[in-house]
């Protein structure tokens, strides 16, 4: 038991140097080479209001992300997606909003651009059924 804590703890930051050394050589070898592709997503709208319809022009954006290149096939490419915040919208009118794109892991998928940036937002107010 004593020597294996030995092993371990002596010269232990060396030992972590190496160790990240490692894992970053590991990284670039396995992830190293990435493409740009360019997705076509449907606008969500985030944090609607009940009281409030939205109209969205348009209605679809294109994505461009890099992707690593054994992930091109990948089903996280479906995870990319594109959304427009209203939450400090508080009456009907026409607005003009920034598109945001996301996606689940953006170290291997990573969003650069959005066209077109901004959308034409139509606040309507609900009509009672």
């Amino acid at each position: 038991m004593k020597l294996l804590r030995e092993i371990f703890l002596k010269d232990w930051k060396y030992k972590l140097v190496a160790l990240v050394i490692s894992m970053s050589l590991w990284s670039v070898v396995n992830f190293g080479s990435r493409t740009a592709i360019t997705v076509s997503r449907y606008v969500e709208v985030r944090n609607p209001k009940p009281e409030f319809t939205y109209r969205l022009n348009p209605d679809r954006v294109d994505i461009t992300v890099y992707v690593v290149e054994r992930l091109l096939l990948s089903k996280l490419i479906e995870e990319v997606k594109a959304y427009v915040d209203v939450s400090r919208i508080d009456k009907p009118g026409t607005y003009k909003l920034r598109v945001f794109s996301e996606t689940a892991i953006p170290i291997l998928i990573q969003p650069t651009s959005v066209e077109p940036p901004i959308v034409r937002v139509r606040v309507l107010r609900r009509t009672a059924p």
